[in-house]
């Protein structure tokens, strides 16, 4: 494995592929839950309860239209993610239409942590979050495979043990 020194200053590390997977998953879980709600006055219609014609087609429309929108930036999304880790700092991007570069100098962190949720762990994957000393800054680089997670929060550790004041 090559030391971080070693790469581009723009080289950053993407997240896991199977990150793709779990938020593919989460977004069909909501959108089948606003779905099912904006379902609600055509499901009270077929009742007989006398519900408006836009009323009963509108909000399933505007539900898929978004649905469809989040989708098609989604993975874009997951492909934005990333992280670089320098001698000084770790660099932490995300975003595609409000893009975001968060830098932390390692004398600045405070702890890092792992965690993983069930459908995360389902795919060996997890979220590395690295608090600072001020609360404002906290890095955040999730869908990492367990094992990178894990071995980015001891090169952390001990890079931020070797910078502390």
């Amino acid at each position: 494995m090559e030391s971080p020194m070693e790469r581009s200053p723009n080289d950053f590390r993407p997240v896991a592929p199977e990150y793709f997977t779990v938020k593919l998953i989460g977004w069909a879980l909501n959108t089948a839950l606003y779905l099912l709600i904006a379902l609600v006055p055509l499901i009270l219609r077929l009742f007989g309860v006398q519900t408006p014609n836009w009323l009963a087609i509108a909000p399933p429309l505007a539900v898929l239209l978004v649905a469809l929108l989040v989708l098609r930036l989604l993975r874009r999304r997951v492909r934005a993610l990333g992280y670089l880790e320098r001698e000084e700092d770790l660099v932490v991007r995300s975003g595609v239409m409000w893009r975001k570069q968060l830098v932390i100098p390692y004398g600045r962190m405070q702890y890092v942590e792992v965690t993983s949720g069930p459908l995360e762990r389902k795919y060996g994957l997890c979220k590395l979050t690295l608090n600072t000393a001020s609360g404002s800054a906290t890095a955040v680089i999730p869908g990492l495979g367990q094992r990178t997670g894990e071995d980015l929060r001891e090169r952390l550790s001990a890079a931020g043990e070797a910078k502390m004041l």
